[in-house]
């Protein structure tokens, strides 16, 4: 390996130097329709339970975070807000009655996230390939959050397989878009975020739609 090449991948992965997911606001967009969808999804167990943990799930991606400002103010600050959510969520929810499957659910995060920094390690933190498998491991909180308020483990995964596609291929669109086109302003950004809010609310409601319409049909 060249010496080039390893200054590339230390500039790529170096702690403290990597872009800090916390400001992305696509990742919280992506994230907080996740947590959505799965709290619209729960049945039997509640709403609260179901928003708990999705809370939960906001908490860990703040302490994933904390990983950009190592060297930096505000790093601890982070990691014990996000423990807290982390902790805090999950406890409250399993008091209200959450189904503890959303445990087993939650761990399936851990294999876009590993793809994510092999990606990462390999194109860059920015590669379509590591955004797309971060995009991914956030949208694991749609089926933890469900499951948490009563939905089954297949319906679950069943929300996984709708909205993680989706949610990562608009975050290749607006990434190859961004890159390749010229002119990006903020006012121009801003609008395109909230374009992202719009066809994500979109269709995830119409998956949470779909959901509740056939747990209307009679049992065969």
């Amino acid at each position: 390996m060249s010496l080039g090449t390893q200054r590339g991948r230390s500039r790529r992965l170096r702690l403290g130097r990597v872009p800090d997911p916390a400001k992305a606001h696509g990742a919280w967009v992506y994230l907080v329709l996740s947590i959505l969808a799965g709290t619209l999804t729960a049945i039997g167990r509640g709403f609260l339970p179901a928003l708990l943990v999705g809370v939960g799930f906001a908490g860990v991606f703040l302490c994933a975070s904390a990983v950009a400002l190592v060297g930096k103010r505000g790093m601890a600050a982070r990691l014990i807000a996000g423990l807290l959510l982390a902790v805090a969520g999950p406890g409250a929810a399993l008091y209200l009655g959450a189904s503890p499957s959303f445990f087993a659910l939650s761990l399936v995060a851990l294999g876009p996230a590993a793809l994510a920094g092999y990606c990462a390690e390999k194109h860059g933190i920015v590669s379509p390939q590591a955004m797309a498998f971060a995009v991914v491991a956030l949208v694991v909180a749609a089926p933890s959050s469900a499951c948490a308020g009563g939905a089954s483990v297949s319906t679950g995964l069943l929300l996984l397989a709708l909205l993680a596609p989706f949610f990562a291929y608009r975050t290749w669109r607006v990434r190859n878009a961004i890159s390749s086109e010229t002119g990006w302003t903020r006012p121009k950004l801003r609008k395109q975020g909230w374009m992202e809010v719009v066809y994500g609310l979109g269709w995830i409601g119409i998956v949470v739609l779909a959901f509740h319409l056939y747990a209307l049909l009679p049992p065969l």
